[in-house]
């Protein structure tokens, strides 16, 4: 952390807001969120102000110097992420962090923040969620390794033509069809397999038609296997701001006010959006009625 970044924190007031954070730090609202979201050892609220919460100025300060790689310019990502991920073989299908991030060699703090940068309500394909298993949170290997693939491969969020959204949905198995030695998940499913139902559940979820019994297509697959999207968490309906105003009965300028007076880290932030500026239509409509905006013709 630069001196800069001190002397900007130290001329805040003795209890301060994300804003502010954001401001001394050259973060934006949602980059600080991200940190509270990801870290667990962040300062604690201590009260509020107006819409804010307020946490002590010296408490961000000493977390801000327990984490200088935060401001480290010459960090850069996990380099070839899905080289890593394509040829990892863990023994059991589900994962605590700290052994996802040994399968792929990263840091259990860049799995935790796939995690709270692409949760369902931020993201069109989010991180795959945890499950308790007694004492232990636990993720599907294979359903991370396909979200990892993923992201260098994204699902375009306009429509196209089906055979475009085939090719997608089976680039990880034709890469693959020809392995030896597969990985398995629980099902008996190899990677490449599970990659397409996972893949399909994304597809679906973003409202993309893939014909009835497709599946069906790739050996190894049934109505059975394909049924199993059902237990699937899916993406939430998102909306952009024009398509929220239409469904809502509210205007665009509404939609982009409440954004920027109800930011993240106040204490009703309207609901956040995603990489395409995009909403969950369900949290936006509950806070609308929260904060008493909902028109009588959008409930």
């Amino acid at each position: 952390m630069d001196k800069a970044i001190k002397k900007a924190l130290a001329e805040l007031p003795e209890q301060v807001t994300v804003p502010q954070i954001a401001t001394a730090t050259g973060r934006s609202d949602s980059g600080v969120q991200n940190w509270i979201d990801t870290y667990d050892d962040f300062p604690d609220v201590v009260g509020g102000k107006g819409r804010f919460h307020l946490r002590l100025r010296r408490d961000v300060l000493a977390w801000l110097a327990k984490h200088p790689n935060l401001f480290d310019t010459n960090r850069r990502g996990p380099q070839k992420l899905d080289e890593r991920a394509l040829a990892a073989r863990p023994a059991a299908e589900f994962l605590t962090v700290k052994e996802t991030a040994e399968t792929l060699g990263v840091s259990r703090e860049s799995i935790q923040y796939y995690a709270a940068s692409a949760k369902p309500e931020v993201s069109s394909d989010p991180f795959p969620p945890a499950v308790r298993r007694g004492t232990s949170s636990l993720r599907s290997w294979p359903a991370v390794r396909s979200w990892i693939l993923r992201r260098d491969d994204p699902l375009p969020s306009s429509p196209m033509p089906w055979d475009e959204l085939r090719t997608w949905l089976l680039a990880v198995y034709d890469l693959e069809r020809g392995d030896s030695s597969p990985g398995l998940d629980d099902r008996g499913l190899t990677y490449a397999q599970r990659d397409v139902l996972e893949r399909m559940r994304v597809a679906v979820a973003q409202g993309h038609a893939v014909p009835d019994g497709w599946a069906e297509e790739v050996p190894g697959l049934n109505l059975d296997t394909a049924a199993t999207l059902d237990a699937l968490p899916v993406a939430a309906r998102r909306l952009t701001p024009s398509q929220l105003a239409a469904e809502l009965g509210i205007s665009l300028g509404s939609i982009r006010g409440y954004a920027r007076r109800y930011p993240a880290g106040c204490r009703d932030p309207f609901p956040p959006k995603d990489e395409h500026s995009a909403r969950d239509i369900e949290e936006v409509r509950s806070w609308l009625s929260r904060s008493g905006s909902m028109p009588s013709s959008g409930i």
